[in-house]
This record gives structure tokens, sequence and C-alpha cells, in this order.
């Protein structure tokens, strides 16, 4: 019967709500002892530096987003293969091949179409 409910405690859901009520105890309770600011304009803006900054406009299109997104790809492989790469693997020139043809994908990708 114990080792049953000590299954139940080590379950993913039960630690999950666990940790969110600690977490959300912690809220309150800082809450609770922070001082109490003056309430200003700028209070819930993004600083900075003190300058006045206007937000830029930012307008991605499908083909910029596609060479964005297979760039992450990219990277993300690279870092899958170099990490599960066996620590007796000899032929360590393999990797760096891989890396540094992957770094040529990556600058074709990064490289500006004037078109």
């Amino acid at each position: 019967m114990t080792v049953q409910i000590i299954g139940l405690l080590n379950s993913p859901p039960v630690i999950f709500f666990v940790f969110f009520l600690i977490g959300w105890l912690l809220l309150v309770g800082g809450q609770k002892i922070a001082a109490e600011g003056e309430h200003s304009q700028g209070k819930y803006s993004h600083y900075s530096c003190g300058e006045d900054l206007e937000a830029p406009s930012f307008h991605m299109n499908y083909h910029e987003f596609f060479r964005l997104a297979l760039l992450f790809g990219i990277l993300h492989i690279v870092a899958l293969v170099i990490a599960t790469i066996p620590t007796e693997f000899e032929l360590r020139i393999l990797p760096t091949v891989y890396v540094i043809s992957a770094g040529i994908a990556m600058y074709v990708l990064l490289e500006k179409n004037e078109r």
C-alpha cells in the first residue's frame, strides 16, 4: 500500500501540482511582503536606458520566415549530431567537416537576396 502511495506521489502530474502550489505561494507571499511602490506612467513599460524609443516595424514575409526556420532546423540537427557522437569515435575529422558544412549552409541562408 505504501509503495503505491509513494509511486503516486512521484508521478509527474502530482509533482507538477506540488511545484505549481509552491510557486503560487511564493508569489502571493512575495506580494504581501513587498514594498508598495509609487504608480507611474512608465512603470510597466519596457526599459530602454531612459530613451523614448519607438518600436521598429518588422514585416517578415513567407520566404524570410522559411529561411529562418531552416536555419534553426540546421542548428538543432548539428547540436543533435554533435551531442550523440560516441566518446570512443576515432574519426574526429567527420564531426568537424559536418560543422563546417553546416556553417556554410547557414551562411548561404543568411545571405541577403538582392532581387
